[in-house]
């Protein structure tokens, strides 16, 4: 008897050598008010509870432990949540579910379901960004499902001298055709004290092999003393296929051909300007102006409010102004979509709260 309780104790002893790692539960929730003049095609008016109109809102699990030899193990699982209807996405960990191995020297190499770095990079030039104003472009311009990549070989380099590369690669696994279905994407990114100049690129082939959609983004961020300025530009190359993107009423997502109505986008590209005035260290006001070749535009005003480290309040004011090419901008994701041919507005105050 006294024989196996020192085993058990050697072994218990054992295991907690490597207990090691650490998990965290983790998120953020945003809520809001909004009401939206010309909601719809027929121009009506509409007030909504919405969700995630700045922040996507999601909650997450995430752990680490250090394996020695100065490397770690990362793991990291994402799931989306509305605080408006409390749903949730059908693909339960759509938005991360990935392992990493880091190293300080050397970088980051994560296997798994991750941001797009090209995504990532997206809104470099914007001073306040947020999903009324980056989402909101990347429905419009087509790349909505582009945001996550599933079977993504990612690799994150160590920054060095003010650089940081980031490089994406998911295989299609379609047998016989190892071009159908890939994907690629990178970026390189440059910051130094108050300056942030960026660069990114993302290639999405079709399951026939052939090159369905390719886009890129450059921009830029400057801070001077209370005052930040933000430039961007992007340009969107469908290919020979014609990508339809939609809004899913059900979960509030932007997302390929799903069933509802889908509106046929075209090639674009455009350019964005933002300015912002940090008004005390919990306060921030700004201006950002999204514009598109396809006769259409987007302005976004905000004024933002930290109550705390981790509880935001914001007021947004925005208009979307689309013509009837094909490149419709919403003033408030996720509540509406771009309605072609109108000037829609919307008027919203919110909540952020992280945990």
């Amino acid at each position: 008897m006294k024989k196996t309780l020192v085993a058990l104790a050697a072994l218990s002893a054992t295991t907690g050598a490597f207990a090691q790692s650490s998990v965290t539960l983790y998120g953020i929730l945003d809520a809001s008010v909004g009401y939206v003049n010309k909601a719809n095609a027929a121009g009506k008016s509409a007030t909504y509870m919405n969700d995630s109109a700045l922040q996507s809102s999601y909650w997450g699990l995430r752990g680490s432990e250090d394996i020695g030899g100065g490397l770690k193990v990362n793991f990291n699982l994402q799931s989306d949540v509305r605080t408006d209807t409390g749903a949730g996405n059908a693909d339960f960990f759509r938005r991360e579910a990935n392992v990493s191995l880091v190293s300080a020297s050397y970088g980051e190499l994560r296997l798994g379901r991750t941001m797009s770095p090209a995504i990532a990079n997206a809104q470099g030039g914007v001073v306040t960004p947020g999903n009324s104003i980056g989402v909101s472009a990347a429905a419009a311009t087509g790349t909505a499902a582009d945001f996550f990549t599933k079977n993504a070989i990612t690799y994150y380099s160590p920054v060095m001298s003010g650089v940081r590369a980031t490089l994406q690669y998911s295989p299609g696994e379609v047998a016989g055709d190892s071009g159908a279905g890939r994907k690629m994407a990178a970026s390189l990114v440059y910051t130094t004290a108050g300056l942030r100049l960026a660069a990114a690129a993302q290639q999405v082939e079709g399951l026939d092999g052939e090159t369905s959609r390719t886009w890129y983004n450059v921009n830029g961020q400057y801070t001077w003393g209370a005052f930040k300025l933000g430039a961007g530009w992007y340009k969107v190359d469908q290919g020979d296929t014609v990508t339809t993107t939609a809004i899913n009423a059900d979960v509030g997502r932007a997302q390929a051909s799903n069933g509802t109505t889908a509106i046929p986008v075209p090639s674009s590209h455009g350019y964005n300007l933002s300015v912002g005035y940090q008004v005390n260290p919990q306060a921030i006001v700004s201006a950002t102006y999204v514009h598109n070749n396809q006769d259409s535009s987007l302005l976004n005003l905000q004024a933002r409010y930290a109550l705390s480290k981790r509880t935001t309040t914001y007021a947004m004011i925005a208009m979307a102004d689309n013509g009837t090419k094909g490149v419709n901008f919403t003033p408030y994701m996720f509540a509406v979509g771009g309605v072609a041919d109108k000037k829609q507005s919307a008027l919203v105050l919110g909540v952020i709260h992280a945990f």
